[in-house]
Formats: structure tokens, sequence, C-alpha cells
């Protein structure tokens, strides 16, 4: 039940964040909205990840079934920490750093040029 509530928030929500122009979600509510997309996302792989491990671990051995949920725990707890790390610090926050992804900052766009045409 929990795990598809996140599921529908991440789906609606997480669109809405990063399609809303940057002016309307600088400051708290980047951060806070950074933050809660960090905690939704990690939990939501977290319970995803137990039910493959529930599923599919138990076929190769029973006896790695304990270490593989703590191993997604683990991976769950630093994806949490990195993605709030980025929202609480990063400028632009997650926002900031996903249109980084696609949009290159001024400097590298001087030293290539005719390699960026927009």
């Amino acid at each position: 039940r929990t795990h598809h509530a996140m599921t529908t928030s991440l789906a609606f929500l997480t669109p809405i964040y990063f399609l809303v122009p940057d002016s309307m979600t600088e400051g708290l509510f980047n951060k806070a909205f950074g933050v809660f997309l960090a905690g939704n996302i990690s939990a939501h792989s977290w319970i995803g990840l137990n039910y493959v491990a529930t599923d599919y671990v138990p076929k190769v051995s029973r006896a790695l079934q304990g270490p593989a949920r703590i191993v997604n725990a683990g991976m769950a707890i630093i994806t949490f920490v990195g993605l709030a790390r980025i929202a609480t610090s990063s400028p632009g926050g997650i926002k900031g750093a996903v249109k980084g992804l696609w949009n290159p900052d001024e400097k590298m766009k001087m030293e290539s040029p005719g390699k960026f045409k927009y």
C-alpha cells in the first residue's frame, strides 16, 4: 500500500516539479521538495528491491536473502544521503542537477565552439 502511494506521488509530483518555472521553486520549497523526492526515491527503490530479494534471491541461496536485504538497505541509505545532499547543497537542487545534464555551462560552450548549436 505504501509502495503504491509512493509510486503515485513520484509519477504525478515529479514531472510537475520539473516543469514548473525555476522562479516558482526557488529557496526553501526547492530544498524541501528535493529532500522529499530523495526520501521517496530511496524508499521506493528499497521496497522494490526487497521484493526482488524476496522473489529471486532464495532461488540462488536462502542464506543470501538476509545479506541481500542489508545491501538493499545500504543502497537506499546512500541514495537518500546523496540526493538529499544535492537537494540542500547544490545550486538549483535536484532540479538544477538534472537540468545541468542537458545544458552545458557557458565555459564549456566557449571551449567547444560549433559543437553546441541551439
